[in-house]
């Protein structure tokens, strides 16, 4: 049996029911300026840091705004949304409580800003149910990369096979799975993942948390 010390969750898609804040925020974004995204525009950007999106995009677009500038803008779009209408998911709470009382530590690790997260944990009253909170953002790296998860791991106290990653991106997925996490992919029905690669770099793939979500 696996020696578990640690949960990492991811927000959008995880434990926030939220992606649709950035189908609303893209739409804006786009309707404004008259462009058209991609189809893969959001899968590109789901595994991306808030920095390298804006970076993306710009590239993609040929815009002449700066990064700040995009993420000031989107944030400004984002932000009141996450402060007063953003949901948990189905059984999020009671999987976080779950997770306590196995005596596991509890890290978030995702792609959002601090500016856009805190305020929905806090409306929640989950904040204090974490022992490491972080935005990819705070690496300079996207979740694609495994170092990310490795310094989560070593500011939880833990190995990194000690660990659990819960997302609903294939590309994060990944990227915990090399730096030698289990892992635990989440199908949101917001998604623009490829589930087939969703079920390659999980070792478990749910639709929803249970009360079994963590027994491998």
């Amino acid at each position: 049996m696996t020696d578990i010390k640690a949960i990492i969750f991811d927000l959008d898609g995880t434990l926030l029911d939220s992606m649709y804040v950035w189908h609303y925020v893209d739409e804006k974004f786009m309707e404004c300026r008259g462009l058209k995204a991609p189809d893969d525009y959001a899968m590109q950007c789901s595994h991306r840091s808030f920095y390298e999106t804006a970076l993306y995009t710009i590239e993609l677009f040929g815009l002449s705004e700066t990064p700040d500038q995009l993420m000031e803008e989107w944030t400004r779009l984002a932000i009141e949304e996450y402060k007063n209408n953003v949901q948990l998911k189905k059984n999020a709470r009671e999987t976080l409580l779950l997770a306590k009382e196995k005596g596991y530590r509890l890290a978030v690790c995702t792609s959002l800003t601090r500016e856009l997260f805190m305020p929905a944990l806090e409306r929640h009253g989950i904040t204090d149910m974490f022992d490491v909170l972080t935005s990819s953002a705070e690496f300079g790296k996207g979740k694609q990369y495994p170092y990310v998860y490795i310094e989560i791991a070593n500011q939880l106290g833990v190995s990194p096979s000690e660990c659990v990653m819960c997302d609903d991106v294939s590309a994060s997925l990944k990227g915990a799975k090399e730096a030698g996490l289990l892992t635990i992919g989440i199908i949101d029905k917001d998604s623009a993942q490829d589930i087939e690669q969703m079920k390659k770099y999980s070792d478990k793939l749910i639709t929803e948390f249970d009360e079994n979500v963590f027994e491998f």
